[in-house]
C-alpha cells in the first residue's frame, strides 16, 4: 500500500479548519445529519420497543416481554450488520454519495412503517430493514468524510459526525418526552407516533443529491480501476485495483490482520452499548417497579408488573387503572429525561476519546474507553435504585460507554486504501454486529437465569456478567496498528 500526503500527521493545527471550503462544509453537514437521524431512530426504538411489543402482544405475560425485546433488538442489529456489508460493497463500487442516499431512504421508510406494524413478526421485519439502512449509511458517510476532508481536520470532523449521533439521540429522547411511548395521542398509541417521526430524514436526500459531490479520492480510484479493466494486460495475482472486492481485504496479510483487529475492537464497543448501555429504559422501569413494590409492601408473583401492583394497591378497579396510568406516565418521563441525559454524556465522552486518539494515539484512547465503560456499567447497573439516581448515573454511563465510538470512527477508515475503504469499514463494523446481535439474547438468557434465582431486578447481575466483554477489548488493544501521524492509504 502506498501512502501520500506525508505532511498530514497528527496533531491537527488550526490550519486544518482554515482549509475547509464550502464544499467541505456541505459534505460534513450531510454526513453529520445522516448519522444524527440514524441515532434519532435508534433512540426512538430503545425507548419505544417495550411499549410497542406490549401493544402488539396484548395477551403476553409480563415475564415474557423482555424476551421479545431482546429478540427485536437482535433482529435490528442483524439488519444493521447486513446493510453495512451490502452497502459497504456498493459504496466502493458506485460511490459514497449515491449509496448514502439509498440508505437514508431505506431507514426512513422502515422506521415510519414500524409505527404501522400490526404484529410482532411484521414489527421485527421492519426493524431488520431499518437496520440495513442505518448500517449502510454509517459506512458510506464515514468514508465520505474521511476522504473528502483535509488531512489535518479529518480526525476532528469525524469526531463531529460521531457527536452528531448524540444530538440525534437527544432528539429521540425529547420526542419521547413530548409523546409518551406508553400513552396515547388522539386515540393513537404513543409508540406508533414516535416511529412515524422516522420519515423526516428522507428530506435529507434532497440536500445530498443537490449539494454533495463524490470525493476526489474515490473518483481517482474508480478511474484507475476502469483503466486497468480496459487495459486487458495480465496482472500479478492480488494486484487488481477492483473496487469493493471483499476478498482483497483477506488476500493481503496486512489488511487481513487489520480487519481482524478492527472487527474485534468494534464488536466489544457494540456489545457493550447494545447489550448493556441501551437497556437502561428497562433498568429504570424495573428499578421503579421494585421501589414501588417495596413501598407498598407487596411481594410475590401477583405484583410482577405495574398493572398487577396497581390492582394490589388500589381499592377499586377504577383506582387501579388510574394509578397504573399515573405510574406509566411517571416512568416515561423518567426514562425520557434519563436517556436524554445519557445522550448528553455520550456527546461529551466521544469527543474526549477522539481528542485522546489525536493527541496520544489510537491505542491509548481505546484502552481508556474500555476501562471507563466497564467501570460505569458496574456503578450504574450495580447500584441504581432510586429515581434520583437516574439524573447522574445515566449521564455517566453515556459518557463512558460511547467514548469508544469517538475513536473507532477515526480509526477504521485509516486501516484501508481508498478502493476498499467502505468495504473494509463496513466489514469490520458489521461482521462484528452479527456477533453483537447475539448480545441482547445472551443478556436475555442471563436475565432469565437470575430471575429464576430469585433476583428482584435480574437485569442487574446479567449486565454485570456481560460487561466482562470489555476485558477482551483491553487484551486486543496491544495488537492494534497505531495509525496516529499517518495519512490515509491511497
Amino acid at each position: 500500500m502506498t501512502r501520500t500526503e506525508t505532511t498530514a500527521g497528527d496533531p491537527p493545527s488550526r490550519r486544518g479548519w482554515d482549509e475547509l471550503t464550502r464544499a467541505h462544509v456541505w459534505i460534513l453537514a450531510a454526513a453529520a445529519l445522516g448519522w444524527l437521524f440514524d441515532a434519532m431512530d435508534q433512540r426512538i426504538f430503545v425507548v419505544a420497543r417495550t411499549p410497542a411489543l406490549r401493544g402488539l402482544l396484548p395477551g403476553l405475560e409480563a415475564g415474557q416481554l423482555p424476551t421479545y425485546a431482546f429478540w427485536s433488538t437482535g433482529y435490528f442489529i442483524a439488519g444493521w450488520a447486513t446493510g453495512g456489508l451490502v452497502f459497504g460493497l456498493l459504496g466502493d463500487r458506485y460511490g459514497r454519495v449515491r449509496t448514502m442516499t439509498w440508505t437514508i431512504v431505506l431507514y426512513s421508510a422502515f422506521t415510519a412503517l414500524s409505527g404501522l406494524a400490526r404484529s410482532w413478526p411484521e414489527f421485527a421485519f421492519y426493524r431488520f430493514l431499518c437496520g440495513m439502512g442505518i448500517g449502510g449509511e454509517y459506512a458510506a458517510g464515514v468514508a465520505l468524510v474521511a476522504e473528502a476532508m483535509p488531512a489535518r481536520a479529518r480526525p476532528f470532523t469525524l469526531g463531529l459526525v460521531q457527536a452528531a449521533s448524540s444530538i440525534g439521540a437527544m432528539i429521540g429522547s425529547g420526542l419521547s418526552l413530548l409523546v409518551g411511548p406508553q400513552g396515547a395521542v388522539g386515540g393513537i398509541a404513543g409508540w406508533r407516533i414516535l416511529f412515524l417521526f422516522g420519515a423526516i430524514p428522507s428530506l435529507l436526500v434532497i440536500l445530498i443529491r443537490s449539494r454533495v459531490p463524490e470525493p476526489n479520492r474515490w473518483v481517482r480510484a474508480r478511474d484507475r480501476a476502469r483503466e486497468e479493466a480496459s487495459d486487458g494486460s495480465p496482472s500479478p495475482p492480488g494486484s487488481e485495483l477492483r473496487l469493493g472486492d471483499i476478498r482483497a481485504i483477506f488476500r493481503d496479510p496486512i489488511l487481513r490482520r487489520r480487519t481482524l483487529v478492527g472487527m474485534t475492537l468494534g464488536m466489544v464497543g457494540q456489545i457493550g452499548l447494545w447489550s448493556i448501555g441501551l437497556f437502561t429504559p428497562e433498568l429504570v422501569r424495573a428499578g421503579m417497579l421494585a421501589e414501588r413494590r417495596q413501598a407498598a409492601a407487596v411481594a410475590g408473583t401477583p405484583a410482577r408488573d405495574l398493572d398487577a401492583l396497581a390492582r394490589a394497591s388500589a381499592a377499586t378497579p377504577e383506582e387501579a387503572a388510574a394509578l397504573s396510568t399515573s405510574w406509566k406516565q411517571a416512568d416515561d418521563r423518567l426514562v425520557g429525561w434519563g436517556t436524554m441525559l445519557q445522550d448528553v454524556g455520550s456527546f461529551l465522552g466521544a469527543p474526549l476519546c477522539t481528542f485522546v486518539a489525536v493527541r496520544f494515539g489510537r491505542r491509548k484512547s481505546f484502552a481508556l474507553a474500555y476501562s471507563m465503560a466497564m467501570a460505569s456499567v458496574w456503578i450504574v447497573f450495580g447500584t441504581l435504585s432510586r429515581g434520583a439516581d437516574v439524573y447522574w448515573m445515566l449521564p455517566l454511563l453515556g459518557f463512558c460507554t460511547c467514548g469508544i465510538f469517538g475513536v473507532i470512527i477515526v480509526y477504521l477508515p485509516e486501516l484501508y486504501p481508498t478502493r476498499l475503504r467502505t468495504t473494509g469499514t463496513g466489514f469490520c463494523y458489521n461482521i462484528a454486529r452479527y456477533i453483537t446481535a447475539t448480545g441482547p439474547l445472551v443478556l436475555g438468557s442471563l436475565t432469565h437465569l437470575f430471575a429464576g434465582l430469585g433476583y428482584a431486578t435480574p437485569i442487574r447481575p446479567a449486565a454485570l456478567c456481560l460487561s466482562v466483554i470489555y476485558v477482551l477489548g483491553l487484551l486486543v488493544v496491544p495488537f492494534a496498528p497505531e495509525t496516529r501521524g499517518q495519512p490515509l492509504p491511497e
